[in-house]
């Protein structure tokens, strides 16, 4: 099951899970701890898109992404939008790339987590959104739920220092 709130992007996810009767696209909206509304700032390179503003540090790593528009979306816990399109009797793993929000998505889907088995998390080793949570932060909270960090690989590296910037951490339930 696939979460996509951004229309442009949203277009091409549907399009290609046509492919695959077993891919399925949730109803459009951002994934966070409340349901409501929200607005999401949309980046020129789309990928670096998020809820959160992003900082200097990060358009100056990558200029395209810098903030080209924005999209008001629904906002949804995965606690609330979950029961729809997740049987009972399903296996979870739960990828997770939020641009700095993943913290939010982990605090909205608090029942959900009981059942997930593992999970892998874009996470920032520096600031690059304001108000995100950083890797040791998110290691501490995704570790007092039961997880163990599995692997870790690189995911986003300035190309001028070649500094680490951010992660994909791959945690499986202990």
């Amino acid at each position: 099951v696939s979460f996509e709130p951004l229309a442009a992007a949203r277009e091409v996810l549907l399009e290609i899970s046509e492919q695959d009767p077993l891919w399925e696209v949730a109803p459009c909206a951002a994934i966070g701890e409340e349901d409501g509304d929200i607005e999401l700032n949309v980046a020129g390179n789309s990928v670096s898109s998020s809820v959160l503003e992003m900082l200097e540090n990060h358009v100056h790593v990558a200029p395209e992404s810098k903030y080209v528009g924005k999209e008001n979306v629904p906002l949804r816990k995965l606690d609330t939008i979950a029961p729809d399109c997740i049987g009972d009797d399903s296996v979870l793993f739960l990828k997770i790339d939020t641009q700095g929000y993943e913290d939010r998505v982990l605090k909205g889907a608090q029942q959900l987590l009981k059942r997930i088995v593992g999970m892998q998390l874009e996470l920032s080793l520096v600031p690059l959104y304001e108000g995100q949570c950083l890797f040791d932060e998110m290691i501490d909270y995704v570790k007092s739920h039961g997880f163990d960090l599995w692997a870790i690989s690189s995911a986003f590296t300035d190309p001028d220092s070649g500094r680490l910037l951010q992660v994909d951490a791959t945690f499986f339930r202990r």
